[in-house]
């Protein structure tokens, strides 16, 4: 079933944004001094839709510069290890990013954890959203 629901994720695609939303909670996280967040417009996404999400990340109270990289998990399990699987991008950025996540139909229904791995100065943070799409 794992390589079945791999799959399903696999044909989600993120498209890179520079607008921002914010209407569900923030998702916090800390590692020594690298505070960083994650604002998903919805935890409930409708299949087939653009859904813009934001991260910030600093470090000592400063905007970080630091990578991000998407998994997607599944039953705890990770199935899908970043939403690029051609070049298995990770985004360099300072302070703050913008991306829009686009859900397809085989994605219906499934809870999704949607983990932003957020990494700089040697420090790492777990950013776990929950996601289920409908229609």
């Amino acid at each position: 079933m794992r390589l079945t629901i791999a799959g399903l994720i696999a044909g989600a695609v993120a498209t890179m944004a520079t607008s921002t939303a914010a209407a569900a909670p923030v998702i916090k996280g800390s590692s020594g001094p690298l505070v960083a967040t994650l604002t998903p417009s919805t935890h409930t996404p409708k299949i087939n839709t653009l859904v813009p999400i934001t991260v910030t990340a600093t470090l000592n109270g400063k905007p970080a510069h630091a990578t991000a990289a998407y998994q997607f998990l599944y039953g705890g399990a990770v199935v899908a290890p970043t939403q690029y699987p051609r070049n298995n991008k990770h985004f360099s950025f300072t302070g703050h990013f913008s991306d829009k996540l686009n859900f397809p139909a085989s994605s219906l229904g499934f809870t999704l954890t949607l983990r932003v791995v957020i990494k700089a100065a040697g420090h790492t943070v777990n950013l776990p959203c929950s996601i289920t799409s409908h229609r």
